[in-house]
């Protein structure tokens, strides 16, 4: 997981401009909930051993936006 993580999210987006270097956030403005939802299209594919529960992404210690399967919990994606 820690690869993943290491070549699909810090690689891409670590010190990037995220409006004009990231392609998968183009024309949207990265707000902590759509980064989540970034970063969770870019792991769930690659994680084949066990599957994604949830991305939560910490804006501040206080502040963070979760992304869950689709159905689980009754959230959605």
């Amino acid at each position: 997981l820690k690869e993943i993580l290491e070549r699909e999210v810090m690689q891409r987006m670590d010190h990037r401009h995220l409006n004009y270097e990231v392609p998968e956030l183009a024309g949207q403005i990265p707000t902590c909930e759509n980064v989540a939802r970034v970063i969770w299209t870019l792991l769930e594919p690659r994680i084949t051993q066990g599957k994604l529960h949830r991305v939560r992404l910490y804006e501040s210690p206080d502040l963070f936006a979760d992304c869950y399967r689709a159905g689980a919990n009754g959230a959605g994606k």
